[in-house]
């Protein structure tokens, strides 16, 4: 009786740990991958303005939609994504750009704009006092995989 008491909790007990595991697994959705590339391009554009000295002004982002360029069927996981970002600059103008965010199985990504003449520009960087690649063109980042939106979109 005693065995058979050990074997229904051990059964028990690997139900539970079966469900907290499944739980845990990072989920890349394409709401997430929206979400997180729109929120940290506007910090990096800012930063940009920062470290040339400029008046710190952010974007007004109007839509981001991205897909999944590896996982077209269900456009999320890990992969190459395809951003569209729409957006005002503090400028005025109006700006219509497309990137490239590469995701890794844990949800941190790299992500650079298509445009090879924006993407390779350099500033002068007021605190090393050397020329830099500029942060708004390419930038790293990790989505908050546990939280936030699951498969919505912007615009």
């Amino acid at each position: 009786m005693h065995a058979r008491t050990l074997r229904g909790v051990g059964a028990a007990l690997a139900v539970v740990l079966a469900v907290v595991l499944t739980g845990c697994v990072p989920d890349t959705t394409r709401g997430r991958v929206e979400q997180d590339f729109a929120q940290t391009f506007v910090h990096q554009y800012a930063q940009s303005l920062q470290r040339q000295d400029k008046p710190v002004a952010r974007p007004d982002v109007r839509s981001t939609v991205c897909h999944n360029g590896t996982n077209q069927q269900q456009d999320s996981g890990p992969g190459s994504w395809t951003c569209e970002i729409k957006y005002v600059a503090p400028d005025g103008k109006s700006h219509d750009d497309v990137w490239l965010l590469l995701s890794d199985a844990l949800g941190c990504y790299q992500a650079f704009t298509t445009d090879d003449k924006a993407r390779y520009r350099e500033i002068r960087d007021v605190y090393s006092h050397k020329r830099i690649l500029d942060p708004a063109a390419s930038f790293d980042g990790c989505l908050d995989v546990y939280a936030g939106p699951t498969n919505t979109s912007k615009g």
